[in-house]
């Protein structure tokens, strides 16, 4: 498995060196890289794919503007993912086993802490005050969040995979509140804007593409308006 953090912030750092900008990413780029790590696909490729954009950009005649989205670059990773495989196609080679360089406990726990404090605190902010049943579903992660702190304490080694899954659990259950009691007004409203946001990108990007980033951008965009922190082990140090 991929270091979780080696493959967001170095596709980030080396997209933003080709650009010649050190603008954060979008997050419609969060997005996409998160889609592409959960495709499988590597690292190097993703870097590879990026430099193939660029330089391709670089020999055209009469260019202008700047490359402002990773979306840019997706034909080209696509098309490195794909010559990757067949160049691999045969071999029967086994898979490359990626480094992990794994969170400090004391680290982990921290930032786990700071997300069940602002978690603690969310019943009292505007936009949540909105949704009643979300008060309650927040109390039971705040306590399933202990718990998994608790666990984490005590273990002698720690199956990152495995605690990214029960985050996600819980992330689930404080989106699936979300859902549930906004307005159907408010929910139009954020998948409109979503589709906006994507339709700006979406330029070579196949429909399942657009689906699964939509799906991704629309559930990023209701936690930062109810001031939900991630609950991912990659977003923990962004929250």
């Amino acid at each position: 498995m991929e270091n979780y953090f080696n493959y967001f912030t170095e596709i980030e750092e080396h997209f933003q060196k080709r650009r010649g900008q050190a603008r954060p990413l979008s997050p419609l780029d969060w997005s996409l890289i998160e889609s592409l790590r959960e495709a499988g696909v590597p690292l190097e490729v993703v870097l590879r794919g990026v430099d193939r954009a660029f330089d391709k950009r670089s020999k055209r005649r009469g260019r202008v503007g700047r490359v402002n989205s990773l979306a840019y670059c997706t034909q080209a990773i696509l098309a490195e993912h794909e010559s990757r495989k067949e160049s691999r196609a045969g071999r029967n080679e086994p898979a490359a086993q990626a480094g992990e360089a794994d969170l400090e406990i004391s680290q982990l726990l921290e930032l786990l802490d700071s997300a069940r404090r602002q978690l603690e605190a969310l019943p009292g902010r505007s936009r949540a005050v909105e949704l009643p049943g979300l008060k309650t579903v927040v109390e039971t992660v705040v306590d399933s969040l202990n718990g998994v702190m608790l666990e984490i304490r005590k273990s002698q080694s720690l199956d990152y995979e495995a605690l990214e899954l029960k985050l996600n659990t819980l992330e689930e259950r404080i989106l699936a509140a979300i859902f549930s009691g906004i307005s159907e007004e408010s929910l139009l409203e954020a998948k409109q804007e979503t589709r906006q946001e994507i339709h700006r990108h979406k330029r070579g990007l196949k429909a399942e593409h657009i689906a699964m980033l939509e799906g991704k951008l629309m559930r990023k965009k209701l936690l930062q308006e109810f001031g939900v922190p991630r609950l991912s082990l990659f977003y923990l140090p962004l929250n």
